[in-house]
């Protein structure tokens, strides 16, 4: 027969299995980070990680992504909701201006780069342009197949950029086990936000765990205390899953940041 008791404790097992799976997943994010941080230390450390402003000229680099717009027509002022698809990086090749002189950064077909956009800059791209161009494609957004569009995101003259590739006198380019990365973001300062991030939501993700279990078991069961641990272990339950959704999406590196987007006129 099942009791109280045996009903409460069989929720308090459904409560760790769905709170430890998602701290194992923020685990092995922080394991991603510590690796691409090793990687990033290596390559400071081997003289491979430079950092400079891009000299005038074309752009240094690109991120090519297809995306999927539909409209929106319900429940307020019509939008364009857009979706990734297949995405690439190409490193065009140019000059940057570093503090110890100019160093030229070889092109890198795609498979052998990597791009990591300035948020502002992913932002700038999947704004919509003009109200012409909301109009135009929202005829398209509204069928069946939906508006398809191809994005190019440049890293442009001007910018502030780091590269990290096999370097050869004042040449950076692509090494065989990894690609050419060019980011507008500061990388070793983004892996370690990423990784004091994981680590806070593991601590407090396990200490909550732990706490409202404590409170729930406090005798006598079902006494006021265990009651108010009970609630908590619900609101627990309910919070840990989206917070942890929340979590994966932030420590995501730049070159995997949805572009996304939402069109709305004016």
């Amino acid at each position: 027969m099942l009791t109280q008791e045996i009903m409460g404790l069989l929720a308090l097992g459904v409560l760790w299995l769905n709170g430890l799976l998602v701290l194992v997943v923020a685990a092995k994010q922080l394991r991603s980070v510590w690796e691409v941080r090793a990687r990033l230390v290596s390559a400071r450390r081997e003289g491979r990680l430079v950092s400079g402003v891009v000299k005038e000229g074309g752009p240094l680099a690109v991120r090519n992504v297809t995306q999927l717009g539909r409209a929106v027509t319900s429940g307020g002022p019509e939008q364009i909701l857009f979706t990734d698809g297949p995405q690439s990086f190409e490193v065009l090749g140019g000059v940057i201006e570093t503090d110890g002189g100019e160093v030229r950064i070889a092109a890198a077909q795609p498979g052998l780069s990597e791009v990591w956009l300035a948020p502002a800059r992913a932002d700038e791209a999947a704004a919509c342009p003009s109200d012409e161009a909301f109009t135009e494609a929202l005829g398209e957004a509204s069928t069946y197949k939906g508006y398809r569009r191809d994005v190019e995101v440049a890293v442009r003259p001007g910018d502030r950029v780091w590269v990290i590739g096999e370097r050869d006198d004042d040449v950076l380019g692509p090494r065989e086990e990894e690609p050419l990365l060019v980011s507008m973001v500061e990388p070793m300062a983004w892996a370690a936000g990423r990784a004091r991030l994981l680590v806070g939501f593991l601590v407090a993700g396990t200490a909550g765990l732990v706490a409202v279990t404590a409170l729930a078991l406090q005798a006598p069961w079902f006494g006021t205390v265990s009651t108010i641990g009970g609630l908590l272990a619900v609101v627990y339950f309910l919070a840990i899953q989206p917070l942890g959704t929340a979590v994966r999406d932030a420590v995501r590196t730049p070159a995997r940041r949805p572009l996304g987007g939402t069109w709305r006129r004016g």
